[in-house]
């Protein structure tokens, strides 16, 4: 029984660690979610919608890299992807 309870003391303490760990991963992940704005929070279909209100209907594709999904891709490489992949903006 005492070789028992000195295995739970050694797995208690080794939970204690793991959960202080998991707090301080979490503590950094909330502190940094701060940097992020809300924007890059938004669901795929959401921001599709918005960037459907950005431009005229239809676009022309070979008019011009300065409108359209052409500048939404410019901003970054979430809103890129989106842009580019979403064949009802072309």
């Amino acid at each position: 029984i005492a070789d028992l309870d000195r295995s739970i003391e050694k797995l208690e303490a080794s939970l204690a660690a793991v959960k202080k760990e998991r707090d301080e991963a979490i503590a950094f992940r909330d502190a940094h979610l701060a940097l992020f704005p809300p924007i890059h929070q938004l669901p795929t279909e959401v921001l599709v919608e918005i960037f459907h209100l950005t431009f005229e209907k239809p676009y022309n594709v070979f008019a011009s890299s300065r409108s359209g999904p052409w500048l939404l891709g410019k901003v970054c490489q979430r809103w890129r992807q989106v842009a580019w992949s979403c064949p009802s903006l072309w």
